[in-house]
């Protein structure tokens, strides 16, 4: 299962790529701090899964989180944010995230989602990429 982590804070990005490599199957395959070069990665390599924060440096995981569902409806999007109020989550939820966590107290259920998604995800010889922010 291949997965594009896209997050501003260079410390969650770490984490979550930590927390990644003990999810069997879980191939990270990028990390991006802007939506621009986060887009041009999905729409070159399409992962199976992006774990996206709403707040991103020169703009915001909305425009991500579009432009997946037009063009890459196959990927799902994981919001994970600290931007949990009611409004950010219907906004993505109708934008067509899969899912939608708080980063004060749902890791352990993003973990838990991540490990559900990777037995169904398909198999993934890509290359890492390049930080883009």
């Amino acid at each position: 299962m291949s997965i594009l982590i896209v997050d501003d804070s260079a410390v969650v990005r770490q984490m979550l790529r930590e927390m990644l490599a003990n999810v069997e199957g879980a191939d990270v395959v990028g990390e991006f701090a802007s939506p621009g070069p986060a887009i041009a990665s999905i729409r070159s390599n399409p992962p199976d899964v992006v774990v996206l924060d709403i707040q991103l440096v020169n703009g915001s995981g909305l425009e991500v989180l579009r432009a997946v569902g037009t063009n890459h409806p196959d990927t799902k999007v994981l919001v994970f944010t600290n931007y949990a109020e009611d409004v950010y989550r219907r906004r993505c939820l109708e934008a067509g995230a899969h899912a939608f966590y708080d980063k004060k107290s749902d890791l352990q259920t993003l973990r838990q989602c991540l490990c559900c998604l990777a037995p169904a995800g398909r198999a993934s010889g890509t290359r890492r990429q390049a930080n883009g922010g």
